[in-house]
């Protein structure tokens, strides 16, 4: 028997690996932290939504339209804002202020759709859960299934692209000094133009899986730009190898935690769950601001790298 639990926090780790992924790719090249990324979630949320509640279509059809919606908004957002505030000398913390300012906006809009959906339509619209329009393997949901199989292709495809491609190592000169790639030819914009729509695609395509396993709503963007932020910082915010572990560590312990924290306390501890990412956010920031990339390197350092360095030594 496989604990409902584990698949409570797989299910919702698979969500929230995806989204830190592209959140720390944007941070990484354009560094500016996207707190819009919850709402290209909630875009993907809605896109389920639409298709079994409005279409009574299969809710798989909508993955390929939250992630495009997703990338589309993202790719409005990076042009159509940051780009031209770029321009006119704006720093991180302007930048920073303005997709705090978008994402409300954002989330302006899809209250208007939920509220259009519930007066017109007559489909309720928030904290719906759709398990039921799921398929089953055994004792295995599908979107268990799916969200993992895509979590590895995902983190396979980046990995091949960052080290086996030239668009890859020119999106890593990027990262390591923007003005020098400039210099030697990169096209610096191109390569943000592609981490923003990956960014977006991601959360698009996250959110489209979240309504099959939890309740969910315009709400939901909200809790999870709290996870995704504290996944990407205890990941290092400069490693996507980093935001994957962050994301399984701070998605896991939090859904877990939670549940003991309600097991021992009674189910009023729940309304605190946000408090397990941030305090395990706030601990890294402490002790080691590099996250867990910074830890292992430095055990790499400590550990691994003398005993190389005997062997030769002994050769």
């Amino acid at each position: 028997m496989f604990p409902p639990l584990i698949k409570d926090a797989l299910v919702y780790a698979n969500c929230v690996t995806m989204m830190s992924i592209g959140f720390t790719l944007v941070y990484m090249i354009s560094r500016v932290p996207n707190f819009a990324q919850s709402t290209f979630a909630v875009l993907g949320v809605y896109c389920t939504f639409t298709m079994v509640r409005i279409l009574e279509l299969n809710p798989y059809i909508a993955m390929p339209l939250g992630f495009l919606l997703g990338a589309f908004l993202a790719l409005v957002v990076y042009l159509g804002v940051i780009n031209t505030l770029t321009k006119y000398g704006a720093g991180p913390i302007l930048l920073t202020i303005s997709l705090l300012a978008l994402q409300q906006i954002f989330l302006a809009g899809v209250q208007i759709y939920a509220d259009y959906v519930r007066n017109v339509l007559n489909i309720y619209s928030r904290g719906f859960m759709l398990r039921v329009n799921d398929f089953r393997v055994g004792e295995f949901p599908g979107v268990l299934l799916v969200s993992t199989v895509l979590i590895v292709i995902i983190i396979v495809s980046l990995h091949l692209v960052l080290t086996r491609t030239q668009f890859g190592i020119a999106m890593r000169a990027t990262v390591e000094n923007a003005p020098l790639a400039a210099v030697l030819g990169i096209n610096v914009k191109r390569i943000s133009i592609v981490s923003w729509v990956i960014t977006g695609g991601l959360a698009g395509l996250a959110g489209t899986f979240l309504p099959l396993w939890f309740s969910s709503g315009p709400a939901s963007g909200g809790t999870l730009s709290t996870s995704v932020f504290a996944a990407s910082v205890v990941g290092g915010l400069t490693s996507i190898y980093g935001a994957i572990i962050g994301g399984y560590v701070i998605s896991l312990l939090e859904v877990w935690g939670s549940y003991l924290l309600m097991k021992q306390l009674g189910l009023w501890a729940g309304a605190y769950r946000m408090l397990i990412p941030l305090t395990l956010m706030s601990l890294i920031l402490m002790y080691e601001p590099g996250g867990i990339v910074s830890i292992i390197e430095k055990i790499q350092e400590r550990y691994l790298r003398p005993k190389k360095v005997r062997r030769r030594e002994s050769s």
